[in-house]
């Protein structure tokens, strides 16, 4: 039996609808910038610190009176990693 790997377990909530708002935080899945570029490298434990984070701010976005919208995004911010 093979040892399960990091992607296994924990599978990314990229959405590929990959554009940062203001506070570099993707409008997808809610992750920041920093979430995106060392997700491969955390844990399990690591990854669902990130997912309960990314759910509250997508929590508190459904809050602001505009639900189904994504916060305003700044041109230019753009990124394609999962």
């Amino acid at each position: 039996m093979t040892q399960a790997t990091h992607d296994d377990q924990v599978p990314s909530p990229c959405i590929r609808l990959c554009t940062l708002d203001e506070q570099e935080v993707c409008v997808g899945c809610y992750r920041t910038l920093n979430d995106i570029m060392v997700w491969r490298d955390l844990d399990p434990a690591g990854r669902l610190a990130v997912l309960d984070a990314a759910d509250r701010r997508r929590a508190a976005a459904a809050g602001t009176g505009i639900s189904g919208q994504a916060p305003a995004v700044a041109p230019g911010r753009v990124t394609s990693r999962g």
